[in-house]
């Protein structure tokens, strides 16, 4: 187990390195540490005004590393030393975990970075390599997810996949124009949102047969898309 003062190590070698990357950001495109040093030094001297956005934006990237690691105990029933612990011994679990933290930093909707803890948390509760691929996968899809995108995740959640039973007299999928009866406020951007949840993987081609009519093509769910929807869904209570 680590004691406090090691966690506290920890902890800060990732604010730091977090930090680092924050300052170097603009050098870093002139090619490595020597870049990130030249831009740093060679960036305009910042408004007290600027200043305040910069340190708000840090104060709450951190906080909500933070919130992270208070999620995945409060999911697990444990305590975050504990999950800092299993997070160290593990290379895959720790880059999982520098993943999502990275992610939830910059994630406003409180519900998705739940989620990300809850992918990471049945990554740290299972050890067998298939569940940490997985996790992953939920993880990149949630981190790629905006509010348009889940609305259509949960209206494609009635439609009938093609992995059901084979049957013929069954209507796999759903058309675009079908989604967007349902919702409306989906029109606009609907073909974009569409051909993000299929890059993502979550939802799939359903056509039942072949057809060259882009508007005649049926959509559904895929696994990956349903696992994503519950982790979404969880309504349990964060940790405070």
């Amino acid at each position: 187990m680590m004691t406090s003062k090691s966690r506290r190590i920890v902890e800060k070698g990732a604010v730091d390195a977090i930090a680092a990357a924050i300052a170097t950001g603009a050098g870093v495109a002139v090619g490595g540490p020597v870049g990130g040093i030249t831009g740093a030094a060679s960036a305009p001297v910042l408004s007290s005004a600027a200043e305040a956005l910069i340190e708000h934006v840090q104060r709450r990237r951190l906080r909500r590393s933070g919130e992270v690691l208070r999620n995945v105990a409060h999911v697990l029933g444990t305590d975050e030393s504990s999950v800092v612990d299993r997070l160290v011994s593990d290379d895959g679990l720790l880059e999982l975990a520098s993943r999502v933290i990275l992610a939830a930093q910059d994630i406003s909707l409180e519900r998705k970075r739940y989620a990300l803890a809850r992918a990471l948390a049945a990554a740290v509760a299972d050890e067998r390599p298939a569940t940490l691929d997985i996790s992953g996968l939920i993880a990149t899809a949630i981190t790629g997810l905006d509010a348009p995108h889940i609305r259509m995740m949960a209206i494609l959640e009635g439609a009938v996949p093609i992995s059901a039973q084979p049957d013929d007299s069954i209507r796999y999928g759903m058309r675009l124009s079908e989604i967007t009866q349902q919702d409306s406020g989906l029109t606009e951007g609907a073909y974009a949102i569409l051909r993000k949840l299929i890059y993502l993987g979550v939802v799939e081609d359903a056509t039942n047969g072949m057809t060259y009519l882009d508007s005649s093509r049926t959509y559904a769910l895929s696994d990956l898309g349903r696992k994503v929807l519950e982790t979404l869904r969880d309504d349990s209570t964060a940790g405070s």
